[in-house]
């Protein structure tokens, strides 16, 4: 595996560090499969949408509730 280097804001690196390790990789597995996508067809705004609607189906398939997202993100 390879490592890359992203710049992100001071919030997220905060939520990536208090972030468990399953939840990590569960995140990096979704940023593959993300950039993997984006190789596969060219990237527009569409491409993009459909994503992140296909993630939002998998995470309420997996529990994921608003409540439970305001939690994660709250957390300090």
């Amino acid at each position: 595996m390879q490592r890359l280097v992203i710049p992100v804001s001071e919030t997220t690196a905060l939520h990536w560090k208090q972030a468990s390790p399953e939840r990590r990789a569960k995140l990096i597995q979704m940023f593959c499969e993300f950039v993997e996508n984006e190789k596969k067809e060219p990237f527009s705004s569409e491409t993009f949408s459909q994503l992140l609607d296909e993630l939002s189906d998998k995470a309420v398939a997996n529990g994921l509730t608003q409540d439970v997202l305001n939690e994660i993100l709250h957390e300090s």
